[in-house]
């Protein structure tokens, strides 16, 4: 009983010092040989990025499929660009990829050579009380410069400002003023080219011919003015014709005239009818032998 006690003990501490090793391997980097075939891109931010992080995720649309592997700081560009290193995990693109028609990735979870020219990349702010911000990836179709250069020896997607770089951009007053300027500028180019003698002229040229099209109006049309007035009058005694008609229409559908009355008496007897040769028709289905019997005789 006592060597199986501890033999137990021996196979729970093998078990522990072989959990803790396997720990100590993945985190201390020991493992780098599983990662060697995911795929890794040079992203460019030329704007302030506070709060993306080391290890910080990197989505696709939203959806998680890497992370953030290191910065390039140094560089001496315009603007200050910070550079940064995005690791691709295969196991997580093959996780949620469809596996059937997929235009964005091939059968190993990487991307497609024709799609990468429309990947853009851009930072996203996870919250505001936070500040934690990610890279997110989109697919833009009408991005057609097949162009892919390198950086740091790694494949460059591009970048898109973010939202709230947009936002600051056209706030910024510099911008506004320049804008503004800019605007003032064409109004009075325009302003300029107005010809105010021509506009004017046009318009009374456009006055007279309205009143030159009035007066050969009024000339040409005033011959007709008899027969106009010969064929109102005709118009007129139409009128009072139908007038009269309408008069001796309403009369004789008066609900008191005679030709209401007898044209009701005849649709009541029409119903009457009808009536009773519906009983005559119900009685032949209910009995169809007594069209062959007859009524017979009465009995005493």
């Amino acid at each position: 009983m006592k060597r199986k006690g501890h033999a137990t003990l021996v196979g729970a501490f093998v078990v522990g010092a072989f959990a803790v090793f396997a720990g100590f391997v993945v985190f201390t980097g020991g493992l780098t040989s599983l990662r060697d075939k995911n795929e890794r891109f040079v992203l460019v931010f030329r704007e302030n990025i506070y709060g993306l992080k080391e290890g910080g995720k990197v989505t696709l649309n939203g959806v998680r499929i890497g992370r953030v592997e290191r910065f390039f700081l140094g560089a001496a560009e315009q603007d200050a660009p910070v550079p940064i290193l995005v690791e691709i995990d295969r196991r997580l693109v093959l996780r949620h990829m469809d596996e059937t028609g997929n235009e964005l990735f091939d059968s190993d979870g990487e991307f497609r050579d024709d799609v990468l020219p429309r990947i853009q990349g851009q930072l996203v702010q996870e919250s505001f009380v936070t500040g934690i911000q990610y890279v997110n990836l989109e697919y833009h179709s009408l991005q057609v410069d097949a162009n892919m250069t390198t950086r740091h020896g790694y494949r460059q997607i591009l970048t898109q400002a973010s939202t709230m770089e947009q936002l600051s951009e056209n706030l910024d007053p510099e911008y506004i003023g320049k804008q503004l300027t800019s605007l003032l500028k064409t109004a009075n180019q325009r302003l300029e080219e107005l010809n105010v003698i021509a506009i004017k002229e046009s318009f009374q040229s456009a006055a007279l011919d309205f009143s030159s099209f009035i007066k050969k109006f009024s000339d040409d049309f005033a011959p007709l003015g008899p027969k106009l007035g010969v064929a109102s009058d005709e118009a007129t005694q139409t009128m009072a014709e139908l007038r009269k008609l309408s008069s001796a229409v309403n009369k004789m559908l008066d609900p008191s005239s005679d030709f209401r009355f007898d044209f009701g008496e005849t649709l009541r007897e029409i119903s009457a009818s009808m009536k009773a040769l519906k009983t005559l028709a119900e009685l032949l289905e209910r009995n169809p032998q007594a069209i062959i019997r007859g009524r017979g005789e009465d009995q005493k």
